[in-house]
């Protein structure tokens, strides 16, 4: 089953490239005018976001190579970067389906053919629920459930559900496996809701790599698996970009009878900041910002054009990496970010190093919330030289 439309993909090709879209060199009007252009020296506005297309596809194959050992399926989570030409890249490297947060986000990849969709998340507004009744006919749409009164929301629709997981202090969930086998008998029960599978997420008990939260984590997938068991799940999934190895290492023990899916999604661009401390692989941060220096208004204080509507900044700040010099980047070192404002960055810079005009390269500390802040990011090859441009559609 193709999991994307290529016609719908290729579309994307042919729109144009303009005003629309923020730090692009403004004499282009075509994906094709922007192929080869150095970033950012080649005529784009500051500040500007690339992705490293090296980085990108090693942590894609990391990702399908360590599914294929492991013997999961993979629905990699979308919300990341709600890119559909990256949701392709992970298609074509062997995903099973793709996860998403809310209808919003399922009804983008349907817009590119999406076929097998999980929505980690419970419907219950009306308007949502019809829509996701209505497309059972062309796609595998599945959502969250974690109470009976959720389950109500559904009855008669002939939606796919998976029964949700929780425990005291996570986000959704049935509080308990005892409160998760009360779902699983009112789905069964109800007219028209067709029973998928179990679900969890795991990554709400663990904080680091502590052997503290390790323990939390693996604590609440041994009960995953306890209530998969309980209730001769088909299919068991959880998983974000912090802890895959221990999800593979728990969900192991329910034996090859059982799918078992996967739904990392931050790990396609990783970062300089939360999960290069917590992800058990070897990614490479693939998501880069530049911006200008605008103003050096006193000894030791730079200033970028770059802020809150352009980085992530709710786990951590940006992390400036080098300048630029004579076309090529020089490594900062005793520099740091200390605040964002709305279009602003405030550098701590006690040895003077930058200049007003410099071009600074900054990584970013939370892939989730700095891809919904671009539209389009160019990729770029090892030379920094543009290949294609990413849409995202949030």
């Amino acid at each position: 089953m193709n999991l994307l439309d290529p016609a719908a993909l290729d579309r994307l090709r042919d729109e144009p490239v303009d005003w629309r879209y923020k730090g692009m060199p403004p004499d282009v009007s075509t994906v094709d005018d922007l192929v080869g252009r150095r970033v950012p020296l080649d005529g784009f506005t500051s500040p500007v976001a690339a992705l490293l297309g090296p980085a990108l596809a090693a942590n894609l194959d990391h990702y399908a190579r360590f599914c294929a050992e492991r013997g999961l399926d993979f629905a990699p989570h979308v919300k990341t970067t709600m890119a559909p030409q990256l949701a392709a890249e992970q298609a074509r490297r062997g995903a099973w389906g793709f996860t998403v947060a809310t209808v919003a986000q399922a009804r983008v990849l349907r817009a590119f053919g999406a076929r097998r969709i999980l929505i980690a998340h419970a419907v219950v507004d009306e308007a949502a629920v019809r829509w996701l009744a209505a497309e059972q006919e062309q796609a595998e749409i599945a959502c969250w459930v974690d109470s009976p009164s959720t389950v109500d929301r559904l009855a008669g629709r002939g939606i796919p559900v998976f029964v949700e997981l929780g425990a005291a202090g996570g986000r959704g969930g049935a509080r308990g496996v005892a409160a998760a086998l009360e779902v699983v008998r009112a789905v069964r029960a109800a007219p028209g809701v067709k029973f998928a599978g179990v679900c969890g997420y795991e990554g709400t008990y663990g904080r680091d790599r502590s052997p503290a939260s390790v323990d939390g984590v693996r604590t609440f997938l041994r009960d995953l698996v306890r209530l998969a068991r309980s209730v001769d799940a088909q299919t068991v999934t959880a998983g974000g970009s912090a802890y895959p190895d221990v999800v593979a290492e728990e969900l192991d023990g329910l034996g090859p009878r059982v799918r078992k899916v996967l739904r990392s999604g931050a790990y396609v661009a990783h970062d300089h900041g939360y999960y290069a401390h917590l992800s058990p692989f070897p990614l490479r941060p693939a998501l880069r910002l530049w911006a200008a220096v605008v103003s050096v208004p006193e000894p030791g204080l730079a200033l970028l054009n770059l802020g809150k509507r352009d980085a992530s900044f709710d786990l951590d700040l940006p992390v400036p990496l080098a300048v630029l010099r004579d076309g090529g980047p020089v490594p900062l070192t005793g520099v740091r970010v200390t605040a964002l404002n709305d279009q602003h960055a405030y550098l701590t810079d006690p040895d003077g190093q930058l200049r007003i005009g410099d071009w600074v390269e900054c990584g970013i500390s939370h892939p989730c919330t700095t891809f919904d802040r671009w539209t389009a990011l160019p990729l770029v090859d090892a030379g920094g030289r543009v290949t294609d441009l990413i849409r995202t559609f949030f």
